[in-house]
């Protein structure tokens, strides 16, 4: 039943994107859900009758053993909440992990949750598709496993990483929810035992999905779970138990050994960080070898694997500096500082949001005002949209800017200009102002005031007719806030705009074709669209290829950009249904991204 329970929910997870998102409007799916949970009640309600015109019937003789049984100590009951804590936990950091630093893509949610239920389908089989000592044998090497990949980074060959991280998750979770199926007690106490693994799972989900992000600046709740699963290991006899005594003075001085010479500079440091991966992975195979080769108590297990992760912390992968910065909002942004600081670069995940060049190649600093780089240089599509509006207005341009990052745009305006920027989250604000990160802001618009919300809802208490270009600039990330990509949002900004006004929207994703979105909602709001595309090869210098649409009411409004060979005045696709706030389709414009990449 159990098992049953969790089939269900694992083809629920992967029908909704798959085939009622797609298919439904929120109103169809609105009244979908509430017949069918009608329906539940219904029939739930009929079994309840059913039970109680039903003959009474006298309860089989439970077995010898399950009448006899002792009720669970309190220990085993408090091991079975950790035993399901830790994989709770380490499916919210996996998901996070990947997210952040290794690919921000769409649904990527959607496999390791699979996973984690498919695990408890497993497990719980009469038969076991996979024994559970296999799990056993295979769960401390998938811990060695995800050392090593934490300490090769997210760049490296992207999708043996993500299946690598999902197979160890999945390895782990297995050896887990084992653990927990063989040490269920017998049938008059799986009440208690059910209740526990519940507890348990929201346990691991409090401190994943609540206390970490508020706790840590960085994804530091994968290596805490991930050394917390060498406890979840059953106690056994170790082999050679005379000499075991030895290991903690041996692990103390190879952690001194390896760890202390990252605080100081020299040959060995250099060797060291040189070959980190193979040293790190050393100690992470060490971990492994412990557990099948000797048996090893699971405390020592645990330790040589936190020594493991502490050296991935001080041996970093990325070069130059890294610092991170974690908000509400669940994203974890990295600012990296490339070698000699010469470019400092604002990340989520593997996609950038912003850069800004510190430093000229000669190694003098960068004076004067800062040059707007990365989606945002005078040559590419925002930067041709906001020249071709101004000359078209022949004078100072009033100009609203929806999503704030490094803070690039502020330093595209010109002296008389109003500029207003929209942020949803504080945290981007004080990244941006920050002046150990990014200068655009203290050179360009010190005053600055952002309005702090969400830009759907405090950009519609501007008044009508105030601006002559607005820019959305909200969609190269995973997570893109689909309300303000809608027809109802366009509608929005048309009211915004001035009479001769455009709407210029980047939509530069490396997951998503959000171009013919752009373009559909513009066309239902009597709008034309003109589209830029084009790769000017300077991803060294962090100017970078950029996809814009601008949207306008006449052609006469965008200026010289409907005569440009870079800008095509593109035609809404009839087959394609436009987004609305009842209906969008994100594995669709997934699946269209993958196509243009064949092409």
């Amino acid at each position: 039943l159990y098992a049953s329970s969790n089939i269900g929910s694992f083809l629920a997870l992967l029908s909704y994107p798959v085939l009622l998102e797609p298919m439904f409007t929120l109103r169809s799916q609105n009244l979908i859900w509430t017949g069918s949970y009608s329906l539940l009640v219904v029939l739930i309600a009929a079994c309840a009758v059913l039970l109680l015109r039903s003959p009474v019937m006298v309860a089989a003789d439970l077995p010898a053993e399950d009448a006899d049984a002792a009720p669970p100590p309190w220990l085993l009951r408090a091991r079975w909440i950790f035993l399901a804590a830790v994989p709770s936990g380490l499916l919210i950091a996996v998901t996070a992990h990947i997210s952040t630093d290794v690919a921000a893509a769409p649904l990527l949610w959607v496999l390791p949750l699979s996973l984690y239920l498919l695990t408890w389908v497993l497990v719980f089989q009469s038969r076991p598709l996979l024994p559970h000592q296999w799990m056993l044998r295979l769960q401390p090497l998938a811990i060695a496993g995800v050392v090593v990949l934490l300490a090769i980074g997210g760049e490296q060959n992207l999708l043996l990483t993500l299946g690598g991280h999902q197979l160890c998750f999945f390895v782990i979770a297995m050896a887990c929810h084992g653990e927990l199926a063989r040490t269920r007690p017998a049938a008059k106490y799986l009440r208690g035992f059910y209740v526990a693994l519940s507890f348990g799972g929201m346990v691991g989900g409090l401190f994943a999905g609540l206390i970490a992000p508020f706790t840590f600046s960085w994804v530091a709740e994968y290596p805490i779970l991930l050394a917390l699963a060498a406890l979840c290991r059953p106690p056994g006899e170790e082999r050679f138990a005379r000499w075991s005594a030895w290991y903690w003075p041996i692990l103390a001085a190879l952690a001194l050994a390896l760890i202390a010479p990252s605080y100081f500079d020299g040959k060995f440091m250099t060797w060291l960080d040189t070959y980190r991966v193979w040293m790190i992975g050393a100690v992470g195979v060490l971990a492994a070898l412990l557990a099948l080769g000797l048996n090893a108590d699971r405390w020592k297990i645990f330790a040589t694997v936190v020594v493991a992760l502490v050296l991935i912390r001080a041996y970093p992968a990325d070069k130059g500096r890294v610092e991170t910065v974690r908000s509400f909002f669940g994203g974890v942004h990295k600012i990296v500082m490339t070698p000699h600081g010469q470019y400092h670069v604002l990340m989520h995940g593997t996609t950038i949001h912003g850069a800004q060049k510190f430093q000229n190649d000669d190694g003098s600093p960068v004076t004067g005002r800062p040059e707007p780089i990365t989606y945002y240089h005078k040559d590419g599509g925002i930067g041709q949209a906001i020249t071709s509006i101004r000359e078209r207005k022949g004078g100072a341009l009033r100009v609203a800017v929806i999503g704030l990052g490094a803070g690039t745009l502020t330093c595209a305006s010109e002296p008389g200009e109003s500029w207003k920027f929209f942020e949803i989250d504080q945290t981007m604000v004080d990244t941006a102002r920050d002046p150990r990160y990014f200068s655009y802001i203290k050179n360009c618009e010190p005053g600055l005031k952002p309005v702090i919300g969400d830009a759907r809802l405090t950009f519609a208490k501007e008044p009508d007719g105030a601006y002559d270009l607005i820019i959305v600039d909200a969609y190269s990330s995973d997570a893109i806030p689909i309300h303000l990509a809608t027809e109802e949002a366009m509608a929005i900004y048309k009211d915004k705009l001035a009479p001769q006004g455009a709407v210029a929207m980047h939509v530069s994703n490396r997951h998503l074709e959000l171009v013919s979105v752009i373009v559909g909602i513009a066309d239902a709001n009597d709008l034309k669209s003109w589209v830029y595309n084009e790769d000017p090869k300077r991803d060294d210098e962090y100017i970078f290829a950029t996809e814009v649409v601008v949207s306008a009411r006449e052609e006469a409004d965008v200026g010289a950009l409907a005569s440009s060979e870079d800008w095509a005045l593109t035609d809404p696709d009839e087959r394609q249904r436009a987004w609305t706030d009842d209906y969008s389709n994100v594995l669709g414009a997934v699946w269209r991204r993958l196509r243009h990449r064949e092409e």
